[in-house]
């Protein structure tokens, strides 16, 4: 299901559907696949395994496919025929108590995973069905649990550093206060803690790096550069050096592969899915560099820089708009 997602946001950087079908038909098909129970779009070919609870969010694909699924068909000048009632069922009570059980102390990157998720519902059932939800307890939940001495949320791991919460902070604001356009706690040590994290040799040297782990620290950096300047030179040294890695990685006539090592493996194959995330991480790059306008494309869809509020036609960032109190 991804991957016809993938497409058509590649295309759309563009300014073109991509050339798989018409338009039309490739709204039928995307639409096709929300479940008409949950409003969740699980996916056909890997389907969610008997024990795990929809109505909790409790598949990773179906999370996801929120995310992919919703805004491609925006791109395609469509919208999901359901609400979400998965998201939207879950009242303030029932919210919070998910949100204390994910896993914050070893798995905060798939908690991250989880909030993108809903605020990504919760996104779609406000713009299309005028229902916000919980959101309001999501945020103040948020807001009140980031820590001031890193500026995420979840600890780092023995095992891992702090990959868990830098890769968790990123998809966690890109669901909630990037998508509306609100301002983060605390961006100088959010900063701080995401600079320290390039440094783990274990992910970021010359033979080392994929798609995920650089654009859950290319987009902390350049979220927090539009809220503070604080230090800047670092985060273009650092994006500058990336930069020229993600050049170094591109395939003519074929794009890039998800992880930027030539080999054999499948996610060293180019494919769609690494060309869109390169191509939206090389955006983000040249933008801290201050030089993304010499590209010819912006990220469209779930890259897309701008809060995705904003590009619903709204005249204010707040998420409860006049037409939906």
């Amino acid at each position: 299901m991804r991957a016809w997602c993938d497409a058509v946001e590649i295309a759309a950087m563009f300014g073109a559907p991509p050339p798989l079908d018409t338009p039309d038909a490739l709204v039928t098909r995307l639409q096709g696949f929300q479940d008409e129970l949950t409003g969740l779009f699980p996916d056909p070919w890997h389907p969610p395994e008997p024990h795990v609870d929809p109505w909790t969010l409790g598949d990773h694909l179906s999370r996801y496919h929120l995310l992919a699924v919703g805004y491609a068909l925006e791109l395609l000048g469509a919208r999901p025929e359901r609400k979400v009632h998965a998201v939207a069922e879950l009242t303030p009570q029932a919210l919070t108590a998910c949100l204390d059980t994910l896993d914050w102390r070893e798995g905060a990157w798939g908690a991250g995973d989880w909030i993108d998720a809903y605020g990504t519902g919760t996104y779609l059932n406000l713009r299309y069905f005028g229902d916000a939800g919980a959101l309001d307890t999501l945020m103040g939940w948020l807001t009140r649990r980031a820590d001031p001495r890193t500026g995420t949320w979840g600890r780092p791991t023995t095992r891992e550093g702090l990959l868990q919460p830098v890769n968790g902070f990123y998809r966690l604001t890109r669901g909630t206060y990037a998508q509306f356009g609100l301002p983060l706690p605390y961006p100088e040590r959010t900063v701080d803690t995401v600079l320290t994290h390039t440094r783990d040799r274990r992910f970021f040297r010359d033979d080392r790096g994929n798609a995920c782990n650089v654009l859950d620290v290319v987009h902390p950096l350049w979220l927090c550069a539009r809220q503070s300047g604080w230090r800047e030179g670092d985060a273009r040294d650092w994006a500058a050096a990336q930069l020229e890695r993600v050049l170094r990685g591109w395939t003519n006539g074929q794009g890039f592969s998800f992880e930027l090592e030539r080999g054999p493996t499948p996610t060293r194959r180019p494919s769609l899915q690494g060309t869109e995330m390169w191509l939206s991480i090389a955006w983000l790059l040249a933008d801290v560099l201050g030089a993304s306008s010499a590209l010819v494309y912006v990220p469209r869809g779930v890259h897309r820089p701008e809060p995705a509020w904003l590009l619903a036609g709204r005249d204010d960032t707040h998420p409860t708009a006049p037409e939906t109190r």
